[in-house]
């Protein structure tokens, strides 16, 4: 066989070194002849690579009788053998001196047959088809070379906070990892954009719709000094606070469990420690204590006299009259499963098993759950386990721990299935593949099922039908989206949650109350798993979000009101005032209580509003967005929606590896993910599920369905 282009070959050490351990050279790939006499054959694995480079024609003898799949050259009859071979491994490392020179190969124009390239820059320039062109070319990398740039940990951060200030990521040279970069996400965000790599990357400040207030003008919050608004405690007891539950006809508390793993997925914030907050004094910089007023009726809370607040990290260099305080992002902007996978390559090795494709995962009383210290839990009444996960709020509660468990399975499950389908797959193109494919069924679950119930009939207009990427679309995190809007799902936290068997009956231990759930991992390992409380969860009218349970404002941790922290949250970072928002949003501007009519119906919601707030501009936008009236068919008021429209719109259309972008996948792949549900998630991953909703975020009206009626993925399209 002629020598290999020196520059392909090259090219090749550098991508697939990872993976240069011996070859298969005899019939690495076979297909029945269509004559039915023998067999096809690709003799040697690297047959697709050679075809992709042009050997099929510069190299005809040896290339039609020992790659016939690639070059599509099977014999009929009888044919002579060649006793040429191909180049061996050393060969292929230091290759005889090259007297051709490289032709750049032209790339497809057209939405004809795809042209065949040689290298990642001609694949970057023709990204739509990227997905068939790496693959054809031999170009997949799974390995991103992080030596030439500097990474950011979750332990880096936690180091940094003492200091008084949290750093930021710095920027990277995407040509320098361009294989990697074009072939999967980095786990920090950097290169989504190829253009400006730092958009959305982890470790990162939180962009803003507007300029941030702050008392003093660049770091106070508003109303710490003077007294213009309610406390937070008040105008979270009066204004939010509510006994009342009213149910949504419809949705099913999924709603809330799938919102709070959508938004450990895009967003965490830097807090410092609240042992810097011991008492009810206010610390600069740090704390930010909220005062209990005479007239609370929560005893517990006027006991304490206040509730202790730590405040946000700031930004390194932030915090300044010419540089107003800004807060840290440790998670990516996009939708990529980072809550899984966590946001920093120095951390993966807590949740991967090794360099296996799969992640790491623990044996215990018959169930695969997350890890966790056994020592531990040496029993159900002694047992304070807590999982580890790509997002350490994993064991916040019993729900949100069963999603990560859920989704570690499906990575696990899909991995196993790639690898009996490619065994000649590295660990880590087995991990990257499947990461990528439930990257891709998590977008797909929050765009067609998730979003349209939050949105209504306003989807259509605050996020709109896919376009395409589009690289000048900035996907970062806007802090309005993170501190205030997105919380509107801890309006929908029920008081008490069922536990159920598949015959609909209860557990033997029960349901639970929300406050039992909390930080009780242990329920999981001791109670009947994960399928218990999904059905649950699926069986339960999700709450409507506009007030919120005393299981939150008054019992929080028992110490703790989160409506109240909600608000200071938003003083202490800087975020405008509801009517700043509405004006944003292309709403009026209200200079009366009254102007709110078409967004607040009920007067008495007004009126109170009008009580505790001097004025219309003094409104808190996590205040006044949550009381207004939901939009047709959704959940969340006009303000709400066009904030997490706007955020759910850059985070899909500013990310080059968002599952619809033409070249992420294959067309045959596409078409198979689009088949995801919620539901399928559910019947592949539970303990013992048999059948489910059709829609896992719906009430079910008369039976469930069979798993088996629930459609699912065919990962054959995934064989190489």
């Amino acid at each position: 066989m002629k020598p290999l282009r020196l520059a392909l070959i090259a090219l090749l050490v550098n991508t697939v070194a990872a993976q240069l351990s011996p070859p298969k050279t005899s019939k690495f790939k076979c297909l029945p002849r269509n004559d039915g006499i023998g067999e096809c054959c690709d003799q040697h694995e690297w047959c697709r690579f050679w075809a992709s480079i042009g050997e099929c024609r510069g190299n005809p003898d040896w290339m039609s009788l020992n790659c016939q799949l690639a070059c599509n050259s099977c014999p009929v009859g009888n044919a002579r053998t060649n006793s040429r071979t191909p180049p061996t491994i050393q060969q292929t490392r230091n290759p005889p001196v090259q007297q051709q020179t490289l032709q750049q190969q032209q790339l497809p124009v057209s939405s004809g047959p795809i042209a065949q390239v040689g290298d990642c820059g001609a694949v970057s320039r023709n990204q739509s088809h990227a997905a068939e062109l790496l693959i054809t070319s031999g170009l997949v990398n799974p390995i991103e070379d992080v030596s030439g740039r500097t990474l950011i940990s979750i332990d880096d951060i936690t180091r940094a906070v003492p200091t008084g200030c949290v750093p930021q990521l710095t920027s990277a040279d995407c040509q320098r990892n361009l294989c990697y970069h074009l072939s999967y996400r980095s786990f920090d965000g950097i290169c989504n954009n190829l253009n400006q790599p730092l958009r959305g990357a982890s470790f990162r400040q939180f962009t803003r719709l507007l300029p941030p207030e702050y008392e003093n003008g660049f770091s106070e919050p508003v109303s710490s000094t003077t007294s213009i608004r309610p406390t937070p405690r008040e105008a979270s007891r009066v204004l939010l606070s509510s006994a009342q539950i009213v149910a949504h006809e419809s949705f099913n508390s999924m709603m809330m469990q799938w919102g709070q793993f959508m938004s450990h997925d895009v967003a965490r914030t830097t807090l410092q420690p609240s042992s810097n907050c011991p008492t009810c004094d206010p610390v600069p910089s740090k704390c930010i204590p909220i005062k209990i007023t005479d007239g609370d009726t929560n005893d517990s809370f006027k006991n304490r006299k206040c509730l202790k607040i730590s405040r946000s990290a700031p930004v390194c260099g932030t915090g300044t009259p010419s540089s107003p305080r800004q807060q840290l992002n440790e998670n990516t902007a996009y939708v990529d499963g980072s809550m899984i996978y966590g946001s920093s390559s120095k951390d993966l090795h807590k949740f991967r098993d090794g360099r296996t494709g799969f992640l790491k995962m623990d044996r215990f009383n018959d169930m695969n759950v997350l890890p966790f210290d056994h020592a531990k839990c040496p029993s159900a009444a002694q047992c304070s386990a807590s999982f580890v996960a790509g997002d350490i709020r994993a064991n916040l509660f019993i729900g949100l721990a069963s999603m990560h468990i859920l989704f570690a399975r499906e990575h696990n499950r899909i991995a196993k299935t790639l690898q009996s389908m490619n065994p000649a797959w590295s660990g880590d193109r087995l991990f990257q593949e499947a990461r990528k494919i439930v990257g891709a069924e998590i977008q797909a679950i929050l765009y067609r099922e998730f979003l349209p119930k939050v949105l209504g009939q306003s989807m259509n207009t605050v996020i709109g039908p896919y376009k395409g990427y589009d690289p000048e679309v900035d996907a970062t995190i806007s802090n309005e989206f993170t501190t205030s809007a997105y919380r509107f799902g801890h309006g929908m936290i029920m008081e008490h949650y069922p536990r159920l068997l598949e015959n609909g009956q209860e557990v033997s231990q029960g349901g639970f109350n929300f406050g039992d759930g909390v930080f009780k991992s242990n329920k999981i390992l001791f109670e009947g798993g994960i399928d218990p409380i999904l059905r649950g969860f699926w069986s339960t009218a999700v709450k409507r979000p506009h007030r919120m349970t005393p299981a939150i404002t008054e019992r929080m941790f028992g110490t703790t009101d989160l409506g109240s922290l909600n608000i200071v949250r938003g003083r202490e970072h800087g975020i405008p005032s509801y009517n700043k928002l509405r004006k944003f949003c292309g709403l009026s501007v209200a200079k009366t209580f009254d102007d709110l009519k078409e967004q607040v119906l009920d007067m008495r919601i007004r009126n109170a509003l009008a009580r505790n707030y001097p004025s219309t501009e003094e409104i808190d936008l996590y205040v006044g967005a949550m009381v207004e009236d939901p939009v047709i068919g959704g959940l969340v008021g006009t303000t709400l929606a066009c904030i997490i429209g706007d955020q759910f719109k850059r985070t899909r259309d500013g990310d080059r590896f968002y599952f619809e972008n033409p070249g992420v996948f294959t067309p045959a792949q596409l078409a198979e993910i689009k088949k995801i549900s919620l539901a399928r998630i559910f019947c592949d991953n539970g303990d013992s599920i048999t059948q489910v909703p059709a829609d896992a975020f719906m009430v079910p009206k008369g039976n469930l369905k069979p798993c088996g009626s629930i459609p699912s993925m065919d990962l054959s399209k995934w064989k190489e």
